[in-house]
């Protein structure tokens, strides 16, 4: 898990400017079936390449502005390579990137 902080606070510095205090930063992993998951998450289109269920793991933090940014990720449970990506800034989705 740490790994995955530390990619995200990289991330946030790298493409988004903002710098990130990893002790402020919240995981989480849930599995969901393809029907439990928001399109605004996992547009349908990309829903088809992955797996189901899905582990679906994200980072999150509020910075000073009160800004809430979640990155979320799909990755293969055996081999542990990222599948899909989607960047969160207040509940709309901003970037993502499918790995298959």
């Amino acid at each position: 898990m740490m790994l995955h902080m530390n990619w995200f606070v990289r991330t946030m510095k790298r493409i988004f400017n903002v710098a990130v205090n990893i002790d402020e930063v919240g995981y989480e992993a849930y599995e969901f079936y393809h029907e439990e998951l928001d399109n605004y998450l996992v547009p349908e289109e990309h829903l088809e390449k992955l797996p189901n269920p899905l582990l679906f793991e994200t980072l999150s933090y509020v910075d000073e502005k009160r800004n809430e940014w979640i990155a979320g990720f799909v990755r293969n449970e055996e081999t542990k390579e990222k599948l899909y990506e989607v960047w969160i800034k207040n509940g709309e989705s901003i970037a993502y990137e499918i790995y298959v």
